[in-house]
């Protein structure tokens, strides 16, 4: 009969760098994460906010992304020259310490691309491992690209969605968050401006050109407002991509099993090492939707916001006198804004219904530390989650 591993077998377990990174690419999720901090509103001492803070809205911090991750790279020194090469993927890292194997901190190491100088008179001699720790850029960006036309003035860019995921049956893409983009033409070089309020993803509102005209029948000067064409062109697209993530919430550990239960928390939650998730954080799956319905009441705006915090699809909307069509009576903008397009939208006051899906959406409640390691080896970096129940649009969670 067989039997386990004696405590001093000579076994070891392998989750170094290259494994854990196989780990989170073979049972990743693609994600939406959104970082917390809290609001200079809150009280020093029992973290209270002001319920009438117009920066957080009451809800005690405010959201953003996070736009560095640390990364390291360990390398063996090979001659005498002082100088070794990382991957040109960190070229364009800023380096903020570098050290060896035995310690040994390089206080004078510069580096320039993907090459860090040690700058010291006494070299480490060959076989000797230097760490180098850097601050990489998570925003990325695309210098030149196409947007093509989905309807009701929004554009979709070209080039901004991830790979396909083939975990678990999961074959899926998901687009990034634009941050900004630096100029918007079309093929005979006009300009056109868009509006940053209503980016959604990959999608950005464009905004008619105007232009001076001489009417024929008065001869006085008009703006005229020229409607931008099926495909635009943009330059230096800046954007958050997804991140992969791991959510598990079955076949857990009992350590996972009791953290969760401690934490009411309904999944735990696996993370890259250069990512620092932390409590409030809100983490958007976006391998799949659920569906929903509901009744609405039409606002006296031009937008409605349907209460979920991030919006997949408007699979379809019915008022009383007929059923609107997403892309011509409306578009879905932001994280879950209804904008309308058509006149004859529902009146104020008056309700119509709405079949949406939703994406799944987590909020980080507690963040495991790491207090110990296993044959020397860095433990995964866990966090317990809890499905979103409540939305925070209103409130600036969505907002850029």
């Amino acid at each position: 009969m067989g039997t386990g591993l004696g405590k001093n077998s000579p076994v070891q377990l392998e989750l170094g760098k290259e494994n854990y990174e196989a780990l989170i690419l073979r049972h990743g999720q693609w994600v939406r994460w959104r970082t917390a901090q809290k609001c200079p509103c809150c009280k020093p001492n029992t973290l209270q906010p002001d319920i009438h803070c117009p920066k957080c809205k009451g809800l005690g911090v405010t959201y953003s992304y996070q736009k560095d991750a640390v990364v390291t790279q360990t390398v063996m020194i090979r001659d005498n020259s002082g100088m070794v090469e990382l991957d040109a993927e960190y070229a364009d890292c800023t380096m903020i310490k570098c050290y060896d194997n035995s310690g040994r901190v390089y206080e004078e190491a510069t580096k320039t691309g993907n090459f860090v100088m040690l700058n010291t008179p006494e070299l480490p001699v060959k076989g000797v491992y230097v760490t180098a720790v850097m601050v990489q850029s998570v925003i990325k960006t695309l210098s030149t690209s196409t947007a093509d036309k989905v309807g009701g003035g929004y554009f979709r860019i070209r080039g901004l969605t991830s790979e396909r995921r083939r975990t678990e049956g999961l074959f899926h893409t998901a687009p990034g968050d634009i941050v900004s983009v630096s100029k918007v033409y079309d093929d005979e070089g006009n300009e056109y401006e868009y509006e940053p309020e209503e980016i959604r993803q990959d999608c950005i509102f464009v905004k008619p050109r105007e232009v001076e005209q001489i009417d024929p029948e008065t001869q006085e000067t008009v703006i005229v407002e020229i409607e931008p064409p099926e495909t635009l062109y943009v330059n230096e697209v800046k954007y958050i991509p997804p991140v992969l993530f791991v959510i598990l919430n079955q076949s857990l550990s009992k350590s996972d099993v009791q953290v969760i239960q401690d934490n009411n928390g309904d999944a735990v939650l696996t993370f890259p090492y250069e990512y620092d998730v932390s409590q409030d954080d809100v983490i958007t799956v976006l391998s799949g939707t659920y569906t929903l319905k509901g009744v609405f009441t039409k606002k006296d705006a031009d937008y409605d916001v349907i209460p979920a915090y991030f919006i997949g699809e408007i699979v379809s909307c019915i008022g009383r006198e007929r059923a609107y069509i997403p892309g011509v009576d409306f578009v879905l903008c932001g994280a879950n804004y209804i904008k309308w397009l058509c006149d004859d939208c529902p009146e104020d006051g008056e309700p119509y219904s709405v079949t949406y899906k939703v994406y799944p959406t987590y909020k980080v409640v507690k963040s495991i530390p790491q207090i110990r390691t296993s044959e020397n080896q860095r433990m995964p970096k866990k966090a317990v989650i809890k499905l979103y129940d409540t939305y925070g649009e209103a409130r600036g969670v969505n907002r850029k």
